[in-house]
């Protein structure tokens, strides 16, 4: 009868990963492959992969070395694994920049038979991801309340050119035929919500690269020009301060307007 395991795994979401916090993470883990004397029958393996595609694979902790790959590299992944083939002991962990929530990534994993053992190593990981840098998650949280919204933005800003284009041409019509002043409320109606659904298309667009912006999961490494959410966000605040905010003023104004 093989030996029973315990078995336990916990997601990493929410975070941005620096250089720091990969060596950390490795210092961990390479700790319990040196600490573990019940059997030289053991491996450890670090990996980690370029945006170009290129991978670094070492069984030596200096891999992840200051002023080493992850300084001067953009890496997209990272994985350590350390086994013990003789008692059973297992650490495995995988980061990856992901832009939105996957099943199956960004996980630590730790079993063995004994189940102290696996508690207390992933209390200590959960501790050691617990401090590092959260990540912004509203793009994600509320995505389909920032389509609307963007919507009825977009919606208005179409609804007011069209009325700037065709008000001339409309207005020697008047006065309004009858049937058009008893409609006038329907009409109304239907003139905002093709307006709004106009608007549905390019707003859906718009949350979803807000989202890329916002990875669940930022592995922040390399040279700073390389970080590009990082450099896509900076430029986005300077926007929403100086454009954004006016016209979000506008819009509630003209709400407003149609409200009263």
């Amino acid at each position: 009868m093989k030996e029973m395991k315990i078995r336990r795994e916990f997601k990493i979401t929410g975070v941005i990963v620096k250089p720091s916090n990969i060596r950390e993470l490795s210092k961990k883990v390479y700790e319990e492959y040196k600490s573990d004397k019940e059997s030289r029958n053991k491996s450890i393996n670090f990996i980690l992969k370029g945006i170009d595609g290129i991978e670094y694979e070492s069984d030596d902790i200096k891999v992840f070395s200051d002023n080493g790959i992850l300084d001067t590299r953009r890496i997209i992944e990272v994985e350590m694994r350390y086994v013990n083939h003789t008692n059973g002991k297992r650490i495995s962990i995988q980061i990856e920049h992901t832009l939105i929530a996957h099943v199956g990534v960004n996980y630590v994993f730790v079993s063995g038979p004994d189940e102290m053992w696996v508690n207390g190593i992933i209390r200590n990981f959960e501790d050691i991801i617990s401090s590092w840098e959260k990540q912004v998650t509203w793009p994600h949280k509320y995505d389909w309340f920032l389509t609307i919204i963007f919507a009825i933005g977009i919606g208005l800003l179409y609804l007011n050119f069209l009325e700037f284009i065709f008000t001339p041409i409309i207005h020697p019509i008047s006065p309004a035929p009858q049937w058009a002043v008893e409609l006038r409320p329907i009409l109304i109606l239907i003139y905002y919500v093709s307006g709004i659904l106009f608007g549905m298309w390019p707003a859906s667009y718009i949350v979803k690269e807000l989202k890329k912006l916002y990875p669940i999961v930022e592995l922040r490494t390399g040279p700073e020009h390389t970080q590009v959410e990082f450099k896509k966000r900076r430029k986005l605040y300077a926007i929403i301060s100086t454009g954004i905010i006016p016209l979000i003023i506008s819009l509630i104004v003209e709400i407003i307007k149609i409200i009263v």
